[in-house]
């Protein structure tokens, strides 16, 4: 907690020019030529810095896994601090970590984590909140006469832990590193607690009708590997020439009832459109025969007439002779 703190107050970053300045110069330790040109530079040497400080307390290795977790988490939430940082925190690590010198010594414990880094930064910044929360209650419990304090705090840490539960990564793959860090969280929470007895401190339970991290992880995997069946027995590949037995295999996979819906549609809709034919269609249809008939009618009235005035200039003409 002490180191997290530490990296915490003295790597500060202004919104207004968007760079991350260092209230002390020892964590410059670790930039080429201990000079950061770079926001990137700033990064990597403070997180190497952290590291090394939590190297320093863990000397027999017990808690190294856990650690890494927690200067993860740690790194993630400066990271996020800066709106430009576009890209998600695995691809800022292979850019700005791999490149230090000084990273070697501990790249075997991040590179195990790397599971973490394809973590949503929602996920990870409540994760991060859950463990300065943990920390926090650590130090206000600290002091025997800040009781209401203490017991405020770890209340929080309850709220807190519950949230993790809620929103709990979905992807596949994400589980059971996410819930690695969350049971470690719990834990050194528990161990505080049970220093801490004669305090009595609130437990960290699941939301109600939520089952732990680990069943939760057991379930959501069986989920989505029973999806996963779903999903591939019923994909069917359509090549060319034998493309209506393809359709002929989707159409086996619609259910029985879904099957007279489709069958009975156009039983149902021949009739209706055969009624709207026969009601606007007929009388346009008789309209029309009418007008030729009609237009029949006039024609071979003008031609009787033309033929009855040639008949009668001949009859004239013949009497005028």
């Amino acid at each position: 907690c002490e180191g997290i703190k530490f990296a915490d107050q003295n790597v500060v970053f202004d919104s207004g020019s968007q760079k991350y300045t260092f209230n002390d110069e020892i964590l410059k330790a670790y930039c080429p030529n201990q000079n950061c040109d770079s926001e990137s530079q700033k990064l990597s040497s403070s997180f190497i810095a952290l590291l090394n400080n939590f190297k320093s307390i863990d000397k027999e290795k017990l808690e190294n896994d856990k650690l890494a977790q927690y200067a993860i988490l740690w790194f993630s939430s400066k990271i996020k601090e800066n709106t430009k940082a576009g890209h998600g925190i695995n691809d800022i690590y292979n850019t700005i970590i791999k490149n230090n010198i000084w990273f070697s010594e501990h790249s075997e414990s991040i590179d195990d984590k790397k599971d973490m880094m394809n973590f949503n930064f929602m996920h990870l910044k409540n994760l991060y909140e859950l463990l300065k929360g943990i920390c926090d209650t650590i130090n206000k419990c600290s002091d025997s006469s800040n009781t209401k304090e203490c017991i405020k705090s770890a209340k929080k840490c309850g709220e807190l832990y519950r949230r993790c539960l809620t929103s709990f990564p979905w992807e596949e793959g994400h589980c059971n590193p996410y819930c690695s860090v969350l049971s470690n969280l719990k834990k050194d929470y528990d161990k505080f607690r049970e220093n801490n007895s004669d305090k009595n401190l609130p437990e960290l339970k699941p939301p109600e009708g939520r089952e732990n991290c680990e069943n939760y992880c057991k379930s959501l995997t069986r989920i989505l590997n029973a999806e996963g069946s779903a999903i591939e027995g019923t994909k069917q590949v359509t090549t060319p020439g034998i493309g209506l037995l393809g359709q002929l295999r989707i159409l086996t996979s619609i259910n029985n009832g879904n099957k007279l819906l489709y069958i009975a549609i156009p039983f149902i809709l021949i009739p209706i459109i055969l009624g709207i034919s026969y009601k606007y269609l007929t009388p346009l249809w008789r309209k029309m025969m009418k007008r030729k008939t009609m237009k029949k009618i006039i024609n071979s009235s003008d031609q009787e007439k033309a033929q009855n005035g040639f008949t009668n200039a001949f009859i004239e003409k013949n009497q005028s002779e």
